[in-house]
């Protein structure tokens, strides 16, 4: 009996290793397939991903909560218990340690499989199809101080004229009203009728029950293989319409960080919103003055300098909750996600986010203004 039941046990860990093997080999093909196999991920995108977007994220988005927050604190409960389990039976002298290692390197490599396999085949493969500057046919250009002058002034005298126009809590932050999911989709539809490729159908954005997991992790929103635009919501508000249209973009299939702010930024000044218009035109100036402090600190501090009072307390107030939750955790997060940035296609990593400068330098005067 204790030898069928060894077999048993032996077959499960087989069965374990050939399934990761599978789904890894899988991941690993769509990969190789996408980086080297001209418009191959155009296609997967038309004929698989739309699939998915009209299937499986027009399911979800109906559930009111974010699935993907669900399953991570399902399976983080589930890796507890694995441990308990292990911990308790290792006392009992009830499994080898033989045993013990052959289950816990074939669960973690059934883990990593599955979670990979998962995140190739929803959003991977979009890592390589034709990108956003292709598909409008916009013109990069490099850097220039003048133009990145012309337009941080631009950026400023648009936040001071939204200044008196939008919304305001009692401490003279930006309040968003609670139709400010809807009006993010309605953004990102509104954009579409200029540019095709952003047409089609927009999941319902979903906040983070337990957002502080994310503001730990220094994100203010997130996108994976459930196919959701989820956002934090315990952070300053003037984030939130921007972060709904950045992670509407990557719903669309535009995976580049850079790209998703482009594409956010534009969503949110064409809105009809004040609120979002302010949101995008802030994350807009917070990247371009970045870039201009280093470039001409003097030119910063002229600009800087005639901001409204009230946008620069919404700016301070921002990087103040932020300061908060820079710690280890977030320097874990920040290495392994500039990693996966840089497998996925991605070369600066993490600074792709700020690489939306160059987008904006040559967007303004031909896309907007």
């Amino acid at each position: 009996m204790d030898d069928i039941q060894k077999r048993k046990k032996n077959l499960s860990s087989k069965k374990k290793l050939i399934i990761s093997g599978v789904l890894l080999g899988i991941s690993g093909l769509l990969f190789i397939m996408s980086c080297y196999i001209n418009g191959f991920a155009d296609l997967y995108y038309k004929y698989i991903y739309l699939t998915l977007i009209n299937s499986i994220s027009r399911g979800i988005s109906l559930i009111p909560f974010s699935v993907y927050e669900l399953i991570l604190y399902g399976f983080a409960i589930f890796i507890f218990a694995r441990i308990l389990m292990y911990i308790y039976l290792g006392i009992n002298k009830k499994i080898s340690l033989r045993i013990f290692l052959i289950r816990s390197t074939t669960n973690f490599l059934i883990y990593v499989s599955i979670f990979t396999f998962l995140n190739v085949a929803t959003l991977g493969v979009n890592s390589f199809k034709s990108d956003f500057v292709l598909l409008t046919g916009l013109n990069v250009e490099v850097k220039s101080e003048d133009k990145l002058i012309e337009l941080c002034n631009y950026l400023k005298d648009n936040l001071n004229v939204l200044d008196n126009k939008v919304s305001k809590d009692g401490n003279g932050f930006l309040k968003i009203d609670s139709n400010v999911k809807e009006e993010g989709i309605n953004s990102m539809k509104n954009l579409g009728r200029t540019y095709p490729s952003l047409r089609g159908f927009y999941p319902n954005p979903k906040p983070y029950i337990f957002s502080k997991v994310m503001s730990y992790q220094l994100l203010m929103g997130e996108t994976d293989f459930t196919l959701e635009a989820n956002y934090n919501n315990e952070m300053p508000e003037s984030n939130i319409p921007s972060t709904i249209c950045h992670e509407l973009s990557h719903i669309k299939g535009f995976n580049n960080e850079y790209e998703a702010n482009y594409i956010s930024f534009l969503a949110c000044i064409n809105s009809e919103s004040f609120e979002y218009q302010y949101s995008g035109y802030l994350m807009a100036y917070s990247y371009c003055m970045g870039d201009l402090y280093d470039f001409d600190l003097e030119s910063f501090k002229k600009i800087n300098s005639e901001l409204s009072d009230n946008v620069k307390k919404e700016l301070k107030n921002d990087a103040l909750y932020w300061d908060k939750y820079r710690g280890k955790i977030s320097k874990i997060h920040n290495e392994t996600y500039d990693k996966l940035l840089k497998i996925s296609g991605q070369e600066e990593g993490i600074r792709s986010y700020n690489a939306v400068v160059k987008l904006l330098i040559s967007g303004y005067g031909v896309q907007f203004k």
